[in-house]
């Protein structure tokens, strides 16, 4: 890409960036309103590994037929409290709290604040932020232990555990829930989310973005070459 198409690709995303804040809320997402067909769905995970391929069958029978689909990947927008739910074929393998594999991620609209990200780090490496959009993703083998992940990830935020308090509390109530005794964590999110216009750090700009003018008079520069005068 020539540095005349950089700052045409430049401005028109920084145009963009402009009107996605004018019109920032709670709108659904684009591909909510639309659904893959049941018939779509189960062939593409008819060759899933088992795990997987009964999570998403649990999570059509529970939020209804997703609204993307790839061969790897089922995409619900909106489901439940969460902003995005995925399923996906590929399994990572993960210890904590047990030996597992990681293959549904849920997505929250929450605010972390910068200096309680090493401790968050520190709690769960499955719980991934995203500061910029104001959003949290866990990810785990069952969504009740992304509601617990979340659960504690709020009591760390809010000063009431620290990372290895909450570690241990996760163990606790991850095998309660597996016991069928009393998890509450495990049950959904236990706190009042923020909505998706309250959310998100978008940053503050340290370049400025030359004009295409300035930028094509500057390669003529280096490259000598020019009108002459």
């Amino acid at each position: 890409m020539d540095p005349k198409d950089r700052v045409e690709t430049v401005a028109k995303t920084k145009a963009g960036a402009g009107q996605e804040k004018a019109a920032s809320g709670d709108e659904p997402a684009p591909g909510a309103a639309f659904r893959v067909a049941q018939a779509d769905v189960d062939a593409l995970i008819e060759n899933w590994p088992p795990a997987p391929k009964k999570m998403a069958q649990d999570m059509v029978e529970r939020y209804g037929l997703p609204n993307e689909a790839t061969p790897t990947l089922l995409i619900w927008h909106d489901s439940g409290p969460w902003k995005r739910t995925i399923v996906t074929s590929d399994e990572t393998a993960h210890d904590f709290p047990t030996p597992h594999t990681d293959f549904i991620s849920q997505t929250l609209n929450y605010d972390v604040p910068v200096e309680k990200l090493p401790e968050l780090a520190e709690y769960d490496g499955s719980l991934i932020v995203y500061r910029t959009a104001g959003q949290v993703i866990a990810s785990c083998d069952n969504e009740a232990a992304n509601f617990l992940a979340m659960n504690l990830m709020h009591e760390i935020v809010e000063g009431r555990l620290t990372a290895e308090e909450a570690r241990r509390e996760f163990g606790e109530q991850q095998a309660a829930w597996l016991m069928n005794r009393q998890a509450p964590y495990t049950e959904g999110i236990a706190f009042a989310a923020p909505s998706e216009s309250d959310t998100g750090y978008r940053d503050e700009p340290v370049m400025k973005v030359p004009t295409v003018r300035q930028t094509v008079e500057k390669v003529k520069d280096k490259l000598g070459v020019g009108d002459g005068s």
